[in-house]
């Protein structure tokens, strides 16, 4: 029953990294900010498809090494590729 759970978790993370991917590759601009100053001028900018497979791998083979290893450092690394996932949309709205 434990593995099970572990691996809807796993998929979940998964089947959402992949969605967010999928968003930010239709709606968001070719060129994204990955870093902004406090008075708002770019600072880090880089292709969408590199600036969007960062989180996509930390969101897809910590759940998998989660599923696999059981550590709860794993879990909370995929957590914060889904947080970055959520600075890159609401830097680049």
């Amino acid at each position: 029953m434990k593995d099970k759970k572990k691996m809807i978790v796993a998929i979940v993370l998964i089947v959402a990294a992949v969605a967010l991917f999928i968003i930010g590759m239709i709606i968001l601009p070719d060129t994204i900010v990955m870093q902004m100053l406090k008075s708002g001028t770019d600072t880090t900018t880089m292709s969408k498809l590199v600036g969007l497979l960062i989180p996509l791998v930390l969101t897809t083979v910590f759940p998998v090494l989660y599923y696999l290893k059981g550590k709860p450092k794993d879990l909370v690394v995929s957590i914060v590729g889904l947080a970055i996932f959520g600075f890159i949309f609401f830097f680049n709205r």
